[in-house]
């Protein structure tokens, strides 16, 4: 059997939530790995800051579109953008995401709705309506296409309150929630939705914290890990591109946790 390169050139990928702590690591190296990239922020502002950072041979191959992902007008304006540009796609990068912080109590309806049309209902309609492209990407390609949805070992387990002393940096209730929600609807679509022209897997990552004045959460963070540490942006990366790449193409449906054994427990 042949054996195929972990890379990603001459294809077309959609990266949703480019400019976050993870993103941002995320559009650099498929970048690298060779794809043409289109990224989208809801923050003009860190789009360009992205862009303008990045080498000329990359640049020329990264198309921006902001665009505020849990408005229902402004997917609409993201997939008909990208449908007027690109008479095909590879792949999708679900990677926008919402959760404000706070306990329970302070939970209310809206900030429910809002975790649920970013981390749920955007994903799906984006998916739905891009269908089509990617299916043409699969034809032009002679592989299947590829979506990667971003999910959360808080889809899978609840914080830990011994860990997380202030609710500031604990991840609330619907976020977990909804990224629930996004694990078993990754296992839906994959199943449904033309599954020999469109795989559909799902990364989880655990502990990887942006900047955080407290050496006490990391280190309990850290112990917390089987494998006694945080993980890096970089470690989410690779693994999506992976799934992206044809040298996962019997690989549908999964989620992948990417969190050091913390789920393991």
């Amino acid at each position: 059997m042949e054996q195929k390169k972990l890379e990603l050139s001459n294809k077309i990928i959609l990266l949703t939530g480019a400019t976050g702590y993870i993103g941002t690591v995320l559009s650099y190296e498929i970048l690298r790995s060779g794809a043409k990239l289109i990224i989208t922020s809801r923050n003009e502002k860190n789009l360009l800051k992205f862009v303008s950072s990045l080498k000329p041979k990359y640049k020329t191959r990264c198309k921006t579109i902001v665009a505020d992902l849990s408005q229902d007008n402004q997917i609409e304006t993201l997939v008909q953008k990208i449908k007027k540009k690109y008479k095909f796609i590879n792949g999708i990068v679900n990677n926008a995401y919402s959760g404000k912080t706070g306990p329970v109590e302070q939970i209310n309806k809206r900030d429910f709705q809002n975790a649920a049309n970013l981390n749920l209902y955007a994903p799906l309609k984006i998916i739905k309506d891009l269908k089509n492209l990617m299916i043409k990407g699969a034809n032009k390609s002679k592989n299947s296409s590829s979506v990667v949805n971003i999910g959360s070992m808080y889809g899978s387990v609840s914080p830990d309150k011994k860990i997380y002393k202030s609710f500031k940096d604990q991840n609330p209730v619907h976020y977990g929630s909804t990224k629930a929600g996004l694990i078993q609807m990754t296992k839906y679509l994959a199943c449904n939705l033309d599954s020999n022209k469109i795989r559909i897997n799902c990364v989880s990552p655990g502990p990887i914290p942006k900047n955080t004045n407290s050496s006490k959460l990391l280190k309990n963070l850290s112990k917390k890990t089987p494998m006694g540490r945080i993980g890096k942006p970089i470690e989410v990366a690779l693994p999506v591109i992976f799934l992206l790449s044809n040298y996962s193409s019997y690989i549908n449906g999964i989620n992948l946790p990417i969190d050091g054994g913390w789920t393991a427990w």
